[in-house]
Parts: structure tokens; C-alpha cells; sequence
């Protein structure tokens, strides 16, 4: 699958975009699930609940935040696969993470739902064909192809787990 063009998507899906540097984004996909897996092994439970400043997330909070924006990016993709021309609202990502609780699981646990998650996605994303991920629709008043949506999801994924790595395991 090519990568998508920049009038298939807003202009901020960009730094996530290039984040993928491999056009195959089913297999990225899916080795995000390992990588993800592996990289929560690494943080100890002292640093679950850890802010590195105040008012940043902690953790268990940045891999809801994954989670979360994830499924909206997912809803969106299968909306406008199915040729919904309805424009979709925005969500706020802080709110969202507010009021969500993360801090009440385990980090283990928040890491198996991504992977449940992310396995239902893959199984649906690997069902659009070329003019489902052509098909655009709107969301949060931009206009936006399904193709961007998976490289959107895989990107914003990555930057997350680089996140953890630099800010909560000091690589």
C-alpha cells in the first residue's frame, strides 16, 4: 500500500505519517503489537504512575491515550470506507485521559487491550481494498483518506513508544 499524499490528509497527520517508512502498514501494524508488548516489560512499577513534569501523562496514561485514539481513528477509517459522507466530530485528547482511569489498571493490562484492540483493526483493515483506502471523509472539519488514517494510527503509535522510551526509560 503506498504511502498517502498530502492532500489526503491535514497538514498535522504529517509528522506521524512520516514516521512509517515502509509501505507495507498491515505489517507494521503488527509488529507495533511485539514492539509494544516488549517495551512495557521494560517499565517497572515504580514508574507506572510516574509524571516526568507536571501535567504530562504518565505511562499507563500515554498507552490509553494510544488505545483510545486509536478506536476514533478506527471508527473514522471504517466510516469512511463504507462511503459515510457524514462529517465526524473531534475528541480531546486530555479529557479523554482525564476521565478515563488508566491509573487504576495494570500497565499489563492496558498493554493487553492494545493488542486485542489492535488485532480486531488489522482484521478489518485488511479487508479495504484500493477504493476504500482511497475514500475520503471528514473529520474534525478536515478532509481525510482511509490510507491516511492507518499510516496516522501506526505513526501516532510510534511517537507515543518514543515517547515512553525518552522521557520514562531514559534511552
Amino acid at each position: 500500500m503506498k504511502k498517502p499524499l498530502p492532500n489526503e490528509h491535514p497538514a498535522y497527520y504529517k509528522r506521524y505519517i512520516d514516521l512509517i517508512s515502509s509501505d507495507d502498514i498491515l505489517k507494521e501494524l503488527k509488529e507495533q503489537i511485539v514492539n509494544l508488548q516488549v517495551l512495557v516489560s521494560e517499565i517497572s512499577f515504580e514508574k507506572e504512575n510516574f509524571r516526568y513534569q507536571e501535567g504530562k501523562w504518565t505511562p499507563k496514561e500515554v498507552l490509553g491515550h494510544i488505545i483510545d485514539t486509536e478506536r476514533i481513528m478506527a471508527y473514522r477509517a471504517l466510516r469512511f470506507a463504507r462511503k459515510d459522507k457524514a462529517p465526524l466530530a473531534g475528541f480531546d485528547e486530555n479529557s479523554y485521559v482525564e476521565h478515563a482511569n488508566f491509573h487504576e489498571n495494570s500497565i499489563n493490562d492496558l498493554a493487553h487491550s492494545f493488542a486485542l484492540m489492535r488485532e480486531s483493526h488489522i482484521d478489518m483493515f485488511k479487508y479495504f481494498d484500493e477504493e476504500d483506502l482511497n475514500e475520503m471523509g471528514n473529520a474534525n472539519g478536515n478532509e481525510v483518506s482511509v490510507r491516511s488514517i492507518l499510516f496516522m494510527i501506526a505513526g501516532h503509535t510510534l511517537h507515543h513508544i518514543h515517547v515512553i522510551k525518552t522521557k520514562y526509560l531514559g534511552e
